[in-house]
């Protein structure tokens, strides 16, 4: 017994064991490491097979996310050629001035730009004279859209949260007259592309999903409604976000229901808006309240620490989405329904609807009835909790960004497109939830229990990457290469 003892004291000597024990130990703490870093950000799974639906989720979009990140050009003459193979031609004027500055900024995106292509396709066949032609006719409706012109590096109107964000590089634009959504709901149906008048009409306080999914009449949906109305945890963002295939939401959200608010054209013509459905043809741009938001104020910073918060998930809001009027069912409305779904489960929900607005008398009364009236919650109060949800309203949320910077989980339910879509990486920056709610209360269940480090890992790595490509000057340079892009559509061919 002793021999051994003494050859085994001995091994631990030897250089070799030394190395092995070092090895080791440097595994373990990086296995049990926070993902916070952009260059550090490894995986867990890639070593260890998904038990969980939910792991392989997870495990599929950090792979996403880090090929994301690591194939960006690191130079204009690499971007350049990067944009050809895309796109299939040449990039716009000012393409490579733009590169530069957008590395100068440390932009972790440079090539990823598939929301820029795809908001500005419809037009990309009309012609500089037809564009011009229906900006003129919209321009003359009056509906509540601003004109926006930009000469010699200077703009006709000030204030504007766009034009704001743009100072730094107005003098590297080229002269451009642009049309600006002053709302926050989308104006451009788009149904009837070949119309060169552009008029506008109010669909508000009355059901507007035929209206909206006028073009789906090609769409194939066969086999895909039961897919959307049952699945277990949600795949793809582009197919819960596509209208034409999923027809149950007709009777699941404000906006289709009965909006508040709703002016639009069938006509195609190029409209600035900071959201959009997919059926519709609104070129996006960054929120109002991103631009102002971005960044928590010192006193609202979430200090907390992740494993000491609440096992909850928290949101206080108001019924804001539909008009609600007697003739209609207030439980479609989108957070109604999220309410009337989890307000009876404390253990796992901290939720409250905190003001009732946009209905009639008798529907305010009955929905307060329903769901009572906690006091308006301070912003700071989420930080509490290990989870937040983040809701549609009348249009996209504004609280977006806050959230994601907060320290805690965002689970987000939406149906709007937003510019930020080719780099907020679900399962990575935050838990997507499908319109049916169907799967909320096992979301929460596995993110508190088995899946509590995929949880932690998600928070941090939403924090650090709010700070990293959703910052207000990654917001300038989207807006800057959209000008460009846009820019060129009016470019005389001969």
């Amino acid at each position: 017994m002793k021999v051994h003892l003494q050859l085994w004291r001995r091994s631990l000597r030897s250089p070799a064991t030394k190395a092995i024990v070092v090895i080791v130990m440097f595994l373990i703490f990086f296995h049990n490491l926070p993902l916070r870093g952009l260059k550090i950000f490894s995986p867990n799974t890639t070593t260890i097979a998904p038990k969980h639906p939910i792991d392989r989720l997870i495990y599929e979009q950090r792979l996403r996310y880090q090929d994301l990140v690591k194939r960006q050009s690191k130079s204009p003459e690499e971007a350049i050629t990067n944009y050809k193979l895309r796109y299939g031609r040449d990039p716009p004027t000012g393409f490579a001035d733009w590169v530069r500055y957008a590395l100068q900024q440390n932009s972790v995106i440079i090539d990823d730009f598939d929301t820029i292509e795809k908001v500005l396709h419809p037009f990309r066949q009309l012609g500089s004279k037809h564009l011009e032609s229906r900006i003129d006719s919209a321009r003359r409706t009056g509906s509540r859209l601003q004109t926006v012109s930009i000469k010699n590096g200077n703009s006709s109107l000030n204030g504007l949260p766009i034009l704001d964000s743009l100072k730094p590089v107005l003098q590297n634009l080229p002269d451009m007259t642009f049309l600006l959504n002053e709302l926050d709901e989308p104006r451009v149906i788009g149904s009837q592309p070949d119309k060169d008048d552009i008029t506008f009409q109010d669909y508000g306080r009355q059901p507007s999903w035929t209206q909206l999914t006028a073009s789906c009449q090609n769409t194939d949906s066969s086999g895909l409604e039961g897919q959307q109305q049952h699945p277990r945890f949600l795949e793809s963002i582009t197919t819960s976000l596509d209208l034409c295939r999923n027809p149950a939401y007709q009777d699941q959200y404000g906006m289709f229901t009965s909006p508040c608010t709703f002016v639009a054209t069938k006509g195609l013509v190029p409209v600035f808006s900071v959201a959009r459905v997919s059926t519709m043809r609104d070129v996006l741009v960054p929120g109002h309240d991103y631009h102002h938001e971005s960044f928590l104020n010192k006193s609202d910073v979430d200090s907390r620490n992740f494993t000491s918060k609440e096992n909850k998930l928290y949101w206080r809001g108001s019924n804001t989405g539909t008009y609600a009027s007697s003739q209609m069912k207030w439980e479609t409305n989108h957070r109604a329904r999220f309410m009337l779904k989890v307000r009876n489960n404390t253990d796992l929900f901290d939720v409250g609807m905190t003001a009732y607005i946009q209905c009639d008398w008798d529907v305010c009364q009955a929905m307060e009835g329903a769901f009572g009236r906690p006091p308006r919650a301070d912003k700071s109060d989420s930080f509490k909790y290990k989870f937040v949800m983040d809701l549609d309203g009348n249009g996209y949320s504004g609280r977006f960004y806050r959230l994601l910077q907060s320290n805690s989980v965002v689970f987000k339910q939406t149906l709007v497109e937003q510019w930020h879509d080719d780099r907020v990486i679900p399962w990575v920056h935050y838990v997507p939830v499908t319109i049916g709610l169907d799967e909320i209360e096992d979301l929460v269940n596995f993110f508190s229990t088995q899946g509590a480090r995929q949880a932690e890992e998600i928070a941090a790595e939403s924090t650090s990457w709010v700070q990293a490509a959703l910052r207000p000057i990654d917001m300038t340079i989207y807006e800057y290469r959209l000008l460009l892009e846009y820019a060129a559509l009016f470019e005389k061919t001969s």
